[in-house]
């Protein structure tokens, strides 16, 4: 299957799409890792994002598409789990163009999205979230961590501190803007009767079984769900 996945913000530190993408027997391509290697290699799409990037610009719909072009373009596996892309109704409209162009349409578009109830669980969760002052890749939350000291970091005993974009109102914020920005391309989708919506609540499992149940009814059946390690 081919299937475009839109996830929710501040989804936690475990995202079903790894396992999906492997109950779907198909790889999972992440467009930040793609434009990643673009700019690592040197690539000449690497270089012309470099260039815009380092003069203050933003990428054009131009070079985004590009980056995904290259890498379906006579990829060996057909089906494919694309996260992180498109991020705009003109892009969606891109890809649309150039998987017409490839042969390989689009199997289904899964938007896993956050009821209200879960948006104010994961308001709370990061509000109470702190990061290292000495280092700020130490991160902490009080649902999965345990701090030996309080207000200090587990690792190298730093102070911990909020950050300030870090208020419930700001993380609200966060969440609504998101919606927002996702309207124009659900709409895209749902027009071409390939949306399927599924509540991302519970577990990373949980939420990948429901969310391959649901697209099961849309094409080929997938590989059985992997077990949880």
């Amino acid at each position: 299957m081919r299937v475009v996945l839109f996830q929710p913000p501040a989804s936690g530190r475990k995202a079903p799409a790894a396992s999906l993408a492997e109950a779907l027997a198909a790889p999972r391509i992440s467009f930040g890792d793609l434009m990643r290697t673009h700019l690592s290699r040197g690539t000449e799409l690497g270089i012309r994002a470099a260039e815009t990037m380092n003069s203050g610009g933003l990428l054009p719909d131009e070079i985004l598409t590009a980056v995904v072009r290259d890498r379906l373009h006579g990829a060996d596996q057909p089906d494919f789990l694309l996260v992180g892309y498109p991020n705009s109704a003109a892009q969606a409209r891109d890809l649309d163009q150039l998987l017409r162009e490839l042969g390989k349409p689009l199997d289904g578009v899964l938007h896993l999205r956050l009821p209200e109830a879960e948006v104010e669980r994961h308001v709370r969760r990061l509000a109470a979230r702190r990061f290292c002052r000495d280092d700020g890749t130490h991160r902490f939350e009080p649902e999965v961590d345990q701090l030996l000291v309080d207000g200090a970091c587990n690792v190298c005993g730093g102070e911990l501190y909020q950050r300030g974009d870090d208020s419930e109102n700001s993380i609200r914020g966060k969440f609504r803007s998101h919606d927002a920005w996702l309207e124009p391309m659900t709409q895209h989708y749902a027009r071409q009767d390939l949306l399927v919506t599924v509540d991302a609540v519970g577990t990373s499992d949980e939420i990948g079984r429901r969310a391959l149940t649901a697209l099961c009814a849309r094409g080929p059946r997938p590989h059985p769900w992997p077990a949880t390690s």
